[in-house]
């Protein structure tokens, strides 16, 4: 076989491997790589799909300096120490499916060029301690396997520039030094059954610095049960996202979040929380605040102080009876969605020093009422959705002094909307104004809605 022809070089590799009466490969698939001069960027790739008995050296020149990816077909049961001794140099193994019960540590030791680890979707009940050492990887999967122990120092001095996934095992508790020196982008540790995390357990985790995106780590524990914030575990400085979406947290607790002074996003959604009290967000660099799906009834008047980068608050599906335009004052939120919630009046001044083009969603909730001075200080708007209230009266006052950018939609109420299209004429909108038997379109061209 042969891989050379004028002006394009052919790279490939394959796995050389020694079966035990354990291991069982029925086929091997070789990825391979052409790449073409004169810039040697232009690439074309093609596999190769052989029995493991027709395997050759031919097909793996010992010459090659860029390799990719091995992909094996089969069933092995164990990864040993010595099981790629004779491979020079490979970008990335997968294994998938493949039953794969056992990865002894050492398994990935000396392959400067290894990028890629993925063995998702086989049988591994637990990662030793140094297995994953001293690796720089783009990506190393370990999804959808049984993996129910990390032990310490399972990841040490290890670099991930985009993940580290752990989705969908069985892990209940993550030990300290589970992750020492570990440099990552996004540790994805959801879907488990994770109910105990020691203190300091992500301390050695640490962001990657690229060019390519804002640094900071991406700790994603959804579906889990881990049921409070406690800031001895959540004791990272590096962290900017953290997602505990479902994982029965029920109480915030004023110092939850001291130890995470650049968290950014906190998505707190389809927990049991019923009341946010003040000392939780007060300070804060959250820009993306999701509260959603809780249960929430009571927002202390201070809740929200301080939080100065605050762009998006998200508490839709709860249980709000009213809303206090004192909780968003003198803060730059651009997006407040806080639909389905049992919220019956919109008081006065709900809207006084809030950013012009701010968009409110307050669909789905019961409000009955709207105080005549309810937007008063509010300058301009770019979405108001109150659909599917009970709203009765609608006061061509209530807007006229707001530029309305994009829409406001009032379908779903107890407005005669037909008696308001003389007033609405007189609206200084740009933007839609939706009824259920009206749509008032904007006077002005589309490229000025904005």
């Amino acid at each position: 076989m042969k891989c050379i022809s004028k002006k394009i070089v052919f790279v490939c590799f394959a796995l050389v491997f020694a079966p035990t009466e354990c291991d069982h490969v029925d086929r091997v698939n070789i990825t391979c790589v052409l790449r073409s001069a004169p810039d040697w960027q232009t690439t074309t790739t093609y596999s190769l799909n052989v029995g493991v008995d027709k395997i050759k050296d031919s097909y793996c020149p010992r010459n090659s300096t860029k390799l990719k990816d091995i992909h094996i077909e089969g069933t092995i049961k164990v990864l040993y120490e010595d099981s790629f001794k004779d491979i020079i140099n490979f970008a990335g193994i997968e294994l998938q499916n493949a039953g794969l019960e056992e990865l002894q540590p050492g398994t990935f030791k000396d392959f400067p060029e290894l990028q890629r680890v993925i063995l998702l979707e086989n049988r591994l009940t637990e990662i030793k301690t140094g297995t994953f050492v001293n690796l720089r990887l783009t990506a190393l999967n370990l999804d959808r396997n049984f993996i129910s122990v990390l032990q310490p120092g399972a990841f040490q001095n290890v670099s991930i520039t985009i993940q580290l996934q752990l989705y969908e095992n069985r892990l209940t508790e993550i030990r300290q030094g589970v992750f020492q020196n570990v440099s990552v982008r996004d540790l994805i540790l959801s879907r488990n059954g994770i109910s105990r995390i020691e203190p300091g357990a992500f301390a050695g985790l640490h962001a990657v610095y690229s060019t390519m995106f804002v640094p900071g780590i991406c700790l994603y524990l959804s579906d889990n049960s881990i049921k409070r914030l406690d800031p001895q575990v959540f004791d990272n400085e590096e962290i900017r996202t953290l997602d505990l979406i479902n994982s029965s947290i029920s109480i915030l607790r004023s110092g939850d979040l001291n130890n995470l002074p650049n968290l950014r996003v906190l998505y707190l959604c389809r927990n049991g929380i019923k009341e946010v009290p003040e000392g939780v967000f007060n300070g804060s660099k959250i820009e993306v605040l999701d509260l959603s799906q809780n249960e929430i009834s009571v927002i202390a008047n201070g809740a929200f102080d301080g939080m100065t980068r605050l762009r998006k608050f998200v508490i839709y599906h709860n249980k709000l009876k009213e809303w206090d335009g004192g909780w968003f004052r003198g803060l730059p939120v651009a997006t407040i969605s806080a639909s389905y919630n049992d919220i019956e009046v919109i008081c006065a001044e709900s809207f006084v020093d809030v950013p012009e083009g701010i968009v409110v969603k307050l669909d789905h909730n019961k409000i009955r009422n709207i105080s005549d001075g309810a937007f008063v200080g509010l300058r301009s708007l770019k979405d108001l959705d109150l659909s599917y209230n009970e709203i009765s009266e609608w006061k061509i006052d209530f807007l006229k002094k707001v530029f309305i950018r994009f829409k406001v939609d009032l379908r779903g109420n107890k407005i005669n909307c037909s008696e308001m299209e003389p007033e609405l004429q007189k609206l200084p909108a740009r933007g839609v104004i939706y009824l259920d038997c009206l749509i008032m379109y904007n006077r002005f061209p589309f490229s000025d809605m904005f």
